[in-house]
């Protein structure tokens, strides 16, 4: 599972990335240790404009009764998505760039859990596919919520978890944004944006299994 990323740019950075800007500034705020339930910045596309804004991570399901029964969907495997027809129409007309800095996974033995972070191999900011839905709360306020979708793991993660996100390269940015459909049989084209040579997998400081912990130490590589 990939329950925990990180996020760690500027507004300059993310406007060049993806071309979109928000006024407020919290929406830039770094987090090192981001859990599920947490507000993170997403991009979409609405009404042919790009927007930045604060999503729950945790897609809320169609018919909840609270905002806290998405917790649980902050990933969705690719392979399940035709599964659930809420998903699929998420996927068909709701699609989010969640920008990452990159994510944590953990390598489980008998003995212990030894988590490792996984970015690009440049350092850069990166977009990891999401889809997203708006749901209505009880005071009639639109909550936005998503989930990050994954797939098999490739070669390089694959001793550490045998899932990862998707990460999408800039050249399907705006492929994953546009207004035409996309089914779950489409997806494959997005599933190889990066090849094991452009990404770095580093064993990293168990501090960051505590979900209190949030600084940049957490994301330094620790010798082998």
């Amino acid at each position: 599972m990939s329950d925990r990323f990180v996020f760690q740019a500027s507004k300059e950075d993310v406007k060049n990335l993806f071309q979109v800007t928000s006024a407020r500034d919290d929406v830039f705020d770094s987090n090192f240790n981001i859990t599920p339930g947490t507000l993170i910045p997403a991009i979409y596309q609405e009404n042919g404009e790009r927007q930045i804004h604060q999503f729950v991570w945790g897609l809320i399901p169609k018919g909840a009764e609270e905002e806290k029964e998405g917790r649980e969907n902050f990933e969705v495997a690719i392979e399940n998505l035709k599964e659930n027809e809420h998903l699929t129409e998420c996927l068909a007309q709701r699609r989010c760039l969640i920008p990452a800095k990159g994510f944590y996974k953990w390598k489980t033995t008998k003995k212990k859990s030894t988590p490792f972070f996984i970015r690009l191999l440049s350092n850069e900011l990166t977009a990891i596919a999401g889809i997203y839905s708006i749901w209505k709360s009880s005071t009639g306020r639109d909550v936005y919520s998503c989930a990050m979708l994954t797939t098999i793991a490739n070669a390089l993660v694959q001793p550490v978890d045998e899932r990862m996100p998707i990460l999408l390269h800039p050249d399907d940015h705006e492929k994953w944004l546009a207004d035409n459909e996309i089914v779950p049989s489409n997806l494959q084209q997005f599933r190889k944006s990066y090849s094991i040579t452009d990404l770095a997998v580093n064993r990293v400081s168990e501090e960051v299994n505590n979900p209190d912990n949030n600084s940049p130490e957490l994301i330094q590589p620790i010798p082998k």
